[in-house]
């Protein structure tokens, strides 16, 4: 792997925030004026998401002893930490979200049980594939929503706007992480390329599925202000029109990486607004695993 990847000055630097986010007083429904539609989507990608960002915190985490450049290693360890903060503020949420969503905790065990025969019947490397695939997912998402972060922010409830970006500055933040392991530990041969750009064909059809019958689920008890059942569609309003389609595709280029796509101006509008989320006075001492020394995360 080139070593100047994981240095490069021009990224950000990965921060470990400690976020808890007040949910006390957070609607359950009716939280974004942008509409139904655009909740549903959100809310289903929520309720997906600490299954997989456990399942990304266990394939990166069998590779941490192989990591032979230091400066990866310590980025491997914000990544863990990072991923354990949003899987606890996503349960946390969906907590609240599972109030007019009942059936939102089956979109996780769908979830849990197609990871757990994925983690028992591929080899680690597909693992570590299937994660950098979804971790290029989670970054055009999270690109999008921090381009509309100022209109998200002004129609949303304070809770979710803060979740959902905050998630997505730090999906933006270590976006390439995963990326570099892999390419350390599998190569950049013709060999290597191939099973990243299988393995993304394969994720892109599992979450296509998992979106469709996700979208679904939540939509089942979801009504419009008068009262009419909201169709089943998912639909990201301005967000999904806006995406550029070559975002997605770049990821089969055999000279692809992350950072290609430079969009730290973005983290850095974001830092104008919550440069203090989650960064306490006393920065805490971390272990080797990346997590705290003291006090649970998860």
């Amino acid at each position: 792997m080139e070593q100047t990847r994981p240095e490069d000055p021009t990224r950000p630097e990965i921060v470990r925030r400690r976020v808890k986010i007040d949910f006390d007083s957070a609607p359950a429904e009716a939280w974004s004026t942008w509409g139904p539609q655009f909740e549903n989507t959100l809310t289903a990608i929520s309720f997906l998401l600490p299954v997989g960002e456990r399942f990304f915190i266990k394939s990166l985490r069998h590779y941490l002893p192989k990591l032979t450049d230091p400066k990866l290693r310590e980025q491997a360890q914000q990544f863990i930490f990072q991923e354990v903060m949003h899987t606890r503020e996503h349960e946390r949420s969906n907590a609240v979200l599972t109030k007019v969503h009942p059936y939102g905790p089956w979109i996780e065990r769908m979830a849990d049980i197609t990871l757990t025969i994925h983690s028992y019947t591929s080899f680690k490397a597909s693992q570590l594939a299937t994660t950098c695939a979804m971790e290029h997912f989670t970054a055009i998402i999270a690109n999008d929503l921090l381009r509309h972060q100022e209109a998200f922010r002004a129609t949303s409830d304070p809770a979710f706007s803060t979740l959902w970006l905050w998630h997505a500055v730090e999906e933006t933040e270590h976006k390439a992480v995963c990326f570099d392991v892999y390419e350390q530990v599998c190569g950049k041969g013709f060999f290597a390329y191939l099973h990243r750009v299988v393995i993304m064909g394969m994720v892109t059809l599992m979450l296509v599925a998992a979106m469709v019958i996700g979208f679904r689920v939540v939509g089942r008890r979801t009504r419009d202000k008068d009262g009419k059942p909201v169709p089943a569609r998912p639909k990201l309003s301005a967000l999904a029109r806006s995406v550029p389609g070559r975002l997605y595709f770049d990821y089969f280029r055999r000279s692809f990486h992350p950072w290609d796509h430079d969009n730290m101006a973005l983290v850095d509008e974001w830092k104008r607004h919550y440069a203090d989320l989650g960064i306490p006075k006393n920065a805490p001492v971390f272990t080797d695993a990346g997590l705290p020394a003291t006090a649970a995360v998860g």
